[in-house]
């Protein structure tokens, strides 16, 4: 038979510990590499309300997790990943419809209808892309002469 304190010491430690691998696992391993991807995605640039939320939770989550706050930590850590998971989806969405990441109302962008921000008017068509080839006749004709060697002048 095991001694009753010989189980609940270690035991003890180890459930004392519960915050820092949780930490470990939420914000070092869940956080940081989901705001690292917002980063390679452009989020910076496309979801900037989103972005800029994932890096303050995340610094606030090291910042507490320095003081040994590692429940408030967790939360933090939580968030940041939540939104850095946001921005890379809001930063994909955007870039695949073509869209503004914010609204200057100057009048020369507009709102769609599913709430997307765009250059030009709402009524102009959607700008095309130029499938017209160039003149290559003309290049031709612009093109001087060149002589060969021990031929003719």
């Amino acid at each position: 038979m095991f001694p009753p304190h010989g189980l609940g010491l270690p035991l003890g430690l180890l459930l004392s510990a519960c915050g820092p691998f949780t930490y470990i696992s939420r914000v070092t391993f869940g956080a940081s590499p989901e705001y690292a991807r917002a980063r390679v995605t452009n989020a910076e640039k496309m979801a900037p309300y989103e972005y800029t939320a994932a890096t303050e939770y995340l610094r606030k989550s090291k910042e507490l997790a320095g003081h040994a706050r590692f429940h408030d930590a967790n939360i933090f850590g939580k968030k940041a990943r939540e939104m850095a998971e946001k921005a890379q989806q809001v930063a994909r969405h955007r870039e695949k419809n073509d869209e503004l990441p914010i609204f200057i109302p100057d009048g020369t962008m507009y709102i769609t209808k599913e709430g997307g921000v765009r250059r030009g008017s709402p009524n102009s068509p959607p700008q095309e892309v130029d499938s017209e080839r160039p003149n290559l006749q003309r290049l031709e004709d612009e093109k001087p002469e060149l002589r060969r060697k021990g031929g003719s002048q």
